[in-house]
């Protein structure tokens, strides 16, 4: 039987990374993810509800996510779902869960974004200070002209 397990989620960090290690000197880095869904209500608004996510990163993935990111930050990560059971130790009840194991992320926010990824996380910046920064450019595409010569009758495609 044939069976595929993928997920990739975009949300922002619900804390801080937590790095730890595994027995063979592994890291293993934990983080919490929240990613909010938008649909109708059904009276002509919109309903907002987020879904919370415990994600898993292993090795030096998970250091460098551990590094770059913090809470409030977001990322696009993708990786597997991995279910999990255990024996309560207080109640002797059957507990579980299914989190995400991460096998790649991204930064999804720019460099500006006080989360996450640039500056630091904390600083606020002004008014005078946003109207300061240069706006980023948007890239300009050469036009057929600049090719050397303009575009011939003879494109092989």
């Amino acid at each position: 039987m044939a069976s595929y397990n993928k997920v990739i989620l975009m949300g922002n960090l619900t804390r801080d990374p937590e790095v730890r290690q595994t027995q063979s000197g592994t890291a293993l880095v934990k983080a919490g993810l929240a990613v909010n869904e938008r649909r109708p209500d059904g009276q002509g608004g919109w309903k907002e509800q987020a879904h919370f996510f415990d994600i898993t990163i292993f090795g030096t993935r998970g250091e460098a996510f551990a590094r770059f990111n913090k809470r409030g930050a977001c990322v696009l990560i993708e990786g597997r779902l991995n279910f999990s059971s255990w024996d309560d130790k207080e109640s002797g009840q059957k507990r579980s869960k299914v989190d995400v194991v991460v096998d790649n992320w991204s930064f999804t926010g720019n460099k500006n974004d006080n989360a996450g990824g640039g500056q630091g996380g904390d600083q606020a910046s002004s008014p005078q200070q946003d109207q300061q920064q240069p706006q980023a450019a948007v890239p300009s595409f050469p036009g057929p002209d600049s090719f050397g010569g303009g575009m011939s009758d003879d494109v092989p495609f």
